[in-house]
């Protein structure tokens, strides 16, 4: 177990070494679980999209890729390494009725994924982490205080799934690889926004279904049970959200940030935009910055 809180001046770099301790790096346990928690604002690039993350937002993964944080101002992260030995616990509490936990840890070779949970701002997560690192840092060993762990952090996980689609940025996580056919609910709607994301220049339903090995016309149906949306309106929505983070935290062009979400016609990118949030982008980009 790993509780370490990082002080931060501008930029750290966090990947899977940063969640190991020296002595531990040949050890190996039947489930492993990293994490950041952000415990003041700062930046990050996640996903290939750049995004503002709040106190209390988390970063989970099996094994963390290579990902930057940053900021102006002195920022403070935790950095969470869970290792058990008994899975047992996990299994009963967490991963066979938690279809998330399940479909994003069950594959042991994936080193790329992780799912990024924002508005945790009750602070139930926080406080489930600080009773994980009270127990962790009391200085005993054995098998209770394992089960006491297990229990707690299966908890902790739950807390984090109960409000799933209200909680999880899906334009920001990486969901695994593996075969959306069998997958939760959950996942597959990540998967398919990952898809949605990184081909948002000129994605079509029927690219996307090829690319699932869906009959378009089951991949229109699932994209409406999943998101509550027309493909059509899923596109617009995503290419908005991927703009405003773009005019809001980098120094591109209207002109780029056009052509990078797909619209050739600048007009028809201010359009689009203005239907959408009420503002031009170049009011969205002043409005932001300037409060």
């Amino acid at each position: 177990m790993m509780f370490k809180e990082l002080e931060c001046v501008d930029r750290i770099e966090i990947s899977h070494d940063s969640f190991i301790e020296k002595d531990d790096r040949e050890n190996s346990s039947d489930f492993h679980l990293e994490l950041v928690e952000v415990l003041s604002p700062c930046y990050a690039v996640l996903n290939k999209l750049p995004c503002q993350l709040a106190p209390y937002d988390i970063v989970i993964s099996r094994k963390f890729p290579r990902l930057a944080f940053f900021n102006k101002e002195p920022f403070s992260l935790r950095l969470v390494s869970l290792d058990f030995k008994r899975q047992a616990v996990l299994d009963m509490l967490t991963m066979a009725n938690n279809g998330l936990v399940h479909d994003t840890f069950k594959d042991l070779d994936q080193a790329e994924s992780y799912v990024h949970y924002t508005g945790l701002d009750k602070m139930i997560c926080h406080e489930g982490l600080n009773f994980c690192q009270k127990i962790a840092e009391a200085g005993e060993d054995g098998y209770f205080v394992d089960y006491e762990l297990s229990l707690a952090c299966a908890g902790f996980l739950t807390e984090l799934s109960r409000h799933y689609h209200a909680i999880v940025r899906l334009d920001s996580s990486r969901f695994p690889s593996s075969n959306v056919h069998y997958t939760n609910s959950m996942t597959r709607s990540g998967m398919i926004m990952n898809y949605l994301v990184a081909n948002i220049q000129d994605v079509t339903l029927e690219k996307m279904a090829t690319h699932f090995g869906y009959q378009p016309k089951y991949l229109s149906r699932l994209i409406r049970q999943l998101f509550d949306q027309t493909f059509s309106q899923l596109k617009t929505e995503t290419r908005v959200s991927i703009s405003k983070s773009l005019l809001e935290l980098t120094t591109k062009s209207i002109e780029e940030i056009s052509e990078i979400v797909g619209y050739p016609s600048v007009s028809n990118y201010y359009r689009a935009f203005k239907i959408a949030t009420g503002l031009t982008p170049s009011e969205y980009r002043k409005m932001r910055r300037e409060g």
